[in-house]
């Protein structure tokens, strides 16, 4: 089936899978770890003199953290692919914290889950890189990916806390100003805010496009964009919004809102899943 695609739309499903991926990886790295170490986990000691991360990963946090403050919420989100390995695949912290989490995925161990995650790396540099990919390829992004994601959520469901993580979320922001916006969580009460800092004016077009958690179907949920709180229905179930901004647009706080709302009679808050909103001021003209 993947032959149907074109390059561009398999590249880009490969990348949202895997970014998803990654999304739950932290998430259950994070809730592990904290729930054993506390939230500081990153700069647990084991001794006066031994930490429990190994100091490549937590310079590389420290450089993430202070390079761009403003971009991650948790030291988790500042994870690269194969650290997220190094903390999965790691014997000791396998044996002690992800061993039942990820048999559903991996039902042989260890091996299996460093084996079909490290076939990943290589795919995902490519991506990265704007190098090509084969069909094969795309098709191990795609159903690995799957097979790691499906193996968490059984894992929460065996523990009763589905409800907690099975919304479909928001993952990326990317609007027309070049502007790229990483949302693993939530950065407010009820949804994130963004805050687009280029000049923006009356007349002036703008656009936005989202990636969505794609273990979710898009038939399990609707999305909802919102300009200046006014629901614009042409946009409705769209990853893509476009505006030319009018006179009546402009404002201070101008807001472009996007909504993310399951099929599923509950909701993370009481009416919808997820919601990002991007704040900026529209000037009037020149």
């Amino acid at each position: 089936m993947y032959y149907m695609y074109t390059d561009e739309e398999l590249r880009s499903l490969c990348r949202q899978n895997i970014e998803s991926l990654e999304m739950w990886a932290r998430r259950i790295i994070h809730d592990q770890f904290t729930q054993k170490y506390g939230t500081d986990f990153f700069n647990y000691k084991i001794s006066n003199e031994n930490y429990l991360i190994k100091k490549e990963v937590r310079e590389h946090i420290q450089c993430m953290l202070k390079k761009e403050s403003g971009r991650f919420s948790r030291a988790v989100d500042t994870l690269f692919f194969e650290h997220i390995i190094y903390f999965l695949c790691n014997p000791a912290f396998y044996r002690d914290l992800f061993k039942a989490v990820l048999k559903y995925a991996y039902p042989q161990g260890l091996e299996e889950a460093r084996e079909f995650l490290e076939r990943l790396i290589p795919i995902r540099n490519a991506l990265s890189h704007s190098n090509p990919i084969s069909v094969r390829q795309a098709e191990q992004a795609i159903c690995y990916s799957h097979d790691f994601i499906e193996g968490i959520k059984e894992y929460y469901k065996e523990k009763g806390l589905e409800q907690v993580w099975t919304i479909p979320r928001i993952l990326k922001i990317k609007d027309s100003l070049g502007n790229v916006y990483d949302n693993p969580t939530d950065k407010n009460v009820g949804g994130s805010i963004f805050q687009p800092l280029q000049e923006i004016r009356y007349g002036d077009t703008y656009s936005v496009n989202i990636d969505i958690d794609s273990s979710f179907s898009t038939d399990e949920y609707d999305i909802i964009w919102e300009n200046q709180n006014i629901q614009i229905n042409e946009f409705n179930n769209c990853k893509n919004f476009v505006i030319t901004f009018k006179e009546v647009d402009v404002s201070q706080n101008h807001t472009i809102r996007c909504i993310v709302k399951s099929h599923k009679p509950w909701h993370k808050y009481q009416f919808y899943d997820c919601e990002i909103t991007l704040m900026f001021p529209v000037l009037p003209p020149l």
